[in-house]
């Protein structure tokens, strides 16, 4: 196993992990560490399912073999704190979305690496749960989709560690059937997400606390309505469904 040095905190933001920078001894090559956080205040319960979550995140990726989803290059899940290396992003799609605006061309050259990635993930039955701009990364010249700290594996026969009235996600980006039971979300719950990230970038606004609609071109509005709909069953239920449409509505 490849022996790191760490040199400078990363993102320490976020209530799953502790990402660092760091070098590969010996070598001119950088990755990412990410390690477990815990809450602050949690129980000792609530300890133990925090490191559940972050070890299922780190098998997950494992498994995940596609090259818009972050490969895990190493880990020590029984260590404390548990920790993974992953190679080093050069910017995240929320650190793009806080810059100047850019044209559609770029938003459907994005949606299409993320759409394949989140695709992929459906077919090995894992659905993502949590994404959103700052889970999208840009590593060696292509976007990748990382954080399955939330994910949900349909072929699991694991316990449940997701509880009822705990969303999992990101407010403006989460389904809203994640509000009430996370463990019952379907790949719908992922089509949403998308749509809230294609209206992200079709807006250059968080599409927060308002789903912000109103602000792309007439032609989209009937295949956003449709992505976001409180039902998850009126959303397109695939993400083969909704690329399909994508791909309707550019072309005409």
């Amino acid at each position: 196993m490849s022996k790191y040095k760490r040199l400078s905190v990363l993102d320490n933001t976020g209530g799953q992990g502790k990402v660092w920078k760091a070098q590969i001894t010996g070598t001119e090559t950088y990755v990412a560490l990410k390690y477990l956080k815990y809450e602050p205040g949690s129980s000792r319960d609530e300890r133990s399912k925090q490191k559940i979550r972050f070890v299922r995140e780190v098998e997950s990726q494992r498994k995940l073999n596609h090259p818009g989803i972050m490969p895990v290059l190493s880990c020590a899940t029984h260590l404390s704190p548990p920790w993974y290396a992953m190679p080093l992003a050069t910017h995240s799609l929320q650190q793009v979305l806080s810059g100047p605006r850019l044209e559609l061309e770029w938003t459907t050259s994005v949606m299409t690496e993320v759409m394949d990635a989140v695709e992929y993930s459906h077919a090995q039955g894992v659905i993502h749960r949590d994404l959103k701009p700052n889970n999208i990364l840009f590593v060696e010249g292509k976007w990748v989709v990382s954080d399955f700290g939330y994910c949900r594996n349909l072929d699991s026969q694991s316990a449940v560690i997701t509880e009822q009235q705990r969303l999992v996600g990101s407010f403006a980006y989460a389904a809203p059937e994640q509000f009430d039971d996370a463990h019952q979300a379907t790949p719908a719950a992922d089509i949403f997400s998308l749509t809230k990230i294609l209206i992200h970038c079709l807006t250059w606004q968080i599409p927060y606390p308002y789903s912000r609609i109103d602000a792309t071109p007439d032609q989209w509005h009937t295949f956003l309505t449709k992505g976001i709909a409180e039902n998850p069953a009126h959303r397109p239920q695939s993400v083969g469904d909704f690329r399909s449409s994508l791909s309707d509505l550019l072309e005409n």
